[in-house]
């Protein structure tokens, strides 16, 4: 499976329509970071879309890909929180 990217716009919707599972990949101190995504990732259903967001876009992008060829549904939001915040 593959991932998708989605403008901040598309959150709201996608959450409500899909009852994504909305996931921090920041720093450590994040949801369920980055770093540590090969102790994590297992643990996850693959029975609902996974929706990651980092600072800037970067990182969930990079979840995402390795999510999405573990056969997840995954989308990312792109520009991460820092689009997030100033998307009206």
């Amino acid at each position: 499976m593959t991932f998708y990217t989605i403008h901040p716009r598309e959150l709201e919707d996608i959450m409500r329509r899909k009852h994504g599972i909305l996931i921090d990949v920041r720093e450590a101190d994040s949801n369920l970071p980055y770093e540590k995504i090969d102790q994590w990732m297992h643990r996850l259903s693959k029975n609902r879309p996974l929706v990651l967001y980092c600072d800037y876009g970067s990182t969930s992008l990079l979840a995402a890909r390795k999510l999405g060829r573990e056969g997840y549904e995954v989308y990312t939001v792109v520009g991460g929180i820092e689009a997030m915040r100033t998307s009206d």
